[in-house]
């Protein structure tokens, strides 16, 4: 997933590492852009790496519930990536 990948400390060309970084900003620009619900359940899953079970737990939430909402945010922040214009000075 685009969480662990940007993660990722392995040796990089220079050009692998410039779009990393674009990759990260631009993320982190939509990630900022959605609702607190949102970018709550999307930083359980993939930054804190929350399996459903421990989200929904966490969010006080059924599993499905939990799913579902996590499956909104993830539609929106795609949305969101691909609204969001590349980093000025990268490629």
């Amino acid at each position: 997933d685009l969480a662990s990948q940007l993660r990722d400390n392995r040796e990089l060309t220079p050009a692998a590492a410039l779009l990393r970084k674009e990759l990260d900003l631009r993320f982190r620009a939509a990630l900022e852009r959605l609702d607190e619900t949102d970018r709550e359940v999307i930083e359980m899953r993939h930054i804190e790496q929350l399996s459903n079970q421990e989200t929904a737990q966490a969010l006080g939430l059924t599993e499905p519930a939990a799913g579902m909402r996590y499956l909104r945010a993830v539609r929106r922040l795609r949305t969101l990536l691909e609204e969001v214009p590349s980093v000025p000075g990268t490629p």
